[in-house]
């Protein structure tokens, strides 16, 4: 019995039972893709509703696996008050460089979307170059909780190596 009241309080004196920083937030979202979570799944098959069964079956393949080898290293948190920033330097396959690389190929010929979308996606599946970004997460401390700011669309496109980085 002694032995786990040490346990207990050790995990609280030490933090390593509960997690209530707001970098724990930002691990929790960015392992949510790593891990396929329920609502990444389902945000995924919403894609993949509007896609024909071979093109649908090859991007579910494309953006788990971009998913699962998803790299991250937190680098810096600042805190001010009841918001966090945190910084994360992520790893991800560069599918911007697939789609930029298929379209090369198809060059102004006369291809259907179908067609573009179908080499696209096999671009992606055969990348095997990584990128790195960082990414700013905005967190703030509401109802005695940390909790991540919904991220930007931009935030997105670069979890999912999609981020047109030749723009900046």
């Amino acid at each position: 019995m002694r032995k786990i009241i040490i346990i207990i309080v050790s995990c609280f004196i030490f933090g390593g039972c509960i997690k209530t920083d707001a970098r724990f937030e930002v691990e929790s979202y960015l392992n949510k893709f790593k891990n396929h979570d329920e609502a990444v799944v389902s945000s995924l098959n919403d894609i993949l509703d509007e896609l024909d069964d071979e093109d649908k079956e090859l991007y579910e393949l494309v953006m788990k696996r971009q998913y699962t080898d998803l790299e991250y290293k937190i680098k810096e948190e600042r805190y001010n008050a009841d918001e966090a920033f945190i910084t994360v330097l992520i790893t991800v396959y560069d599918y911007e460089k697939s789609k930029n690389d298929a379209l090369k190929e198809i060059g102004n010929e006369g291809v259907s979307a179908e067609e573009r979308l179908h080499l696209i996606l096999k671009k992606m599946d055969e990348e095997e170059k990584r990128i790195n970004y960082t990414i700013d997460f905005k967190v703030f401390y509401q109802d005695d909780k940390w909790q991540l700011e919904k991220p930007s669309y931009e935030v997105l496109e670069k979890i999912h190596g999609i981020y047109d980085y030749e723009e900046d």
